[in-house]
């Protein structure tokens, strides 16, 4: 393996099975440096995906969050647990099989994971204001393969003010200032990275022009801001829309309550007369939990009824004195 060229050596690689990789790493110390190749991952995740795609799974416990990530080798599928280094956090998104995720609480530290290794590198410490709340973003420049971390902040001064910093791992060593967010956001990771751009829905009051609703996207690579019109549906809660990609295209997700969802698809990429209704899911739950479901209201039912007679069975054998 060591006489072959690195770009041969790598694409080798990236054709194993992650357990496999792993096992690379304890055989000697120029195997491990070659598992550990920048480009390995987007590689290995790119031919992954085409064949059997892993899932990562974030276990939200009491006690302490768990990582779980599962991927399909050939005829088998293996779990393994992930090591984050952090009790209590938020997955803050994911990239080409990297994934960054912060603090619940205090958005401090970002880690940025690799899971097809097992290793995770933490971010320098970022900016901290007085009474501060924080939307993350994480993703990767299709160009030139940089990953970068945006930080938008939310404090109060007087009045609530804004403060937009962005970190590119390999090339700062500290978080940049790129000035002021130009909207209120919802307090949660960036939703969707598509065409170069993380996407957050943002609540408008109503007080504010046009649509209550809206997306505001940064671009990564012009470190700009966008808005972006949202299709025309009677949504008036950021928490009942959620942006996804779909097919290489910007998508929303419109939950419906009891009724199901309604999925919106942008064609072309900012153009609001694009948007189309692609797809409309109903509710469905099974034969044999809405049977289940049933016999458990029969029984609380029963139980309250039996409660009932044997109470007034009780009061009717009380004698009355005065």
């Amino acid at each position: 393996m060591e006489n072959l060229p690195r770009d041969v050596a790598v694409d080798i690689l990236s054709r194993l099975p992650v357990s496999s990789l792993v096992q690379i790493k304890c055989v000697c110390k120029s195997w491990r440096v070659l598992a550990e190749e920048t480009r390995l991952p987007s590689i290995h995740h790119a031919r992954a995906t085409s064949r059997n795609p892993c899932l990562i799974l974030n276990s939200a416990c009491q006690i302490k969050n768990k990582l779980q990530f599962i991927c399909s080798d050939q005829n088998s599928s293996k779990v393994r647990s992930l090591d984050t280094a952090m009790s209590e956090y938020q997955v803050v998104g994911s990239c080409n099989g990297l994934l960054c995720i912060s603090n619940s609480y205090y958005y401090d530290p970002i880690v940025i994971c690799n899971p097809i290794i097992g290793d995770y590198i933490k971010l320098p410490k970022s900016t901290q204001f007085p009474m501060q709340e924080v939307a993350l973003g994480f993703g990767c420049l299709p160009t030139s393969m940089q990953y970068k971390v945006v930080r938008f902040v939310f404090y109060i001064k007087s009045e609530v003010r804004s403060h937009a910093e962005i970190l590119t791992l390999g090339t700062d060593h500290t978080w940049r200032n790129i000035g002021a967010v130009p909207g209120r956001l919802e307090l949660k990771p960036s939703q969707a990275l598509v065409n170069g751009a993380l996407h957050w829905v943002t609540l408008f009051f109503q007080y504010t022009p046009g649509p209550r609703l809206r997306v505001i996207s940064f671009d990564l690579a012009e470190e700009k801001f966008r808005w972006i019109e949202l299709p025309s549906f009677d949504c008036f809660s950021a928490s009942n829309c959620h942006l996804v990609a779909l097919e290489g295209c910007l998508s929303a997700v419109h939950h419906l309550g009891d009724k199901g969802i309604d999925i919106w698809v942008m064609k072309e990429y900012d153009v609001e007369e694009s948007w189309i209704k692609k797809y409309t899911i109903g509710m469905y739950v099974p034969a044999s939990l809405v049977e289940n479901s049933r016999q458990q209201i029969y029984k609380v039912v029963n139980r309250t009824q039996e409660a009932r007679e044997s109470q007034s069975l009780n009061l009717s054998g009380l004698s009355m004195s005065g």
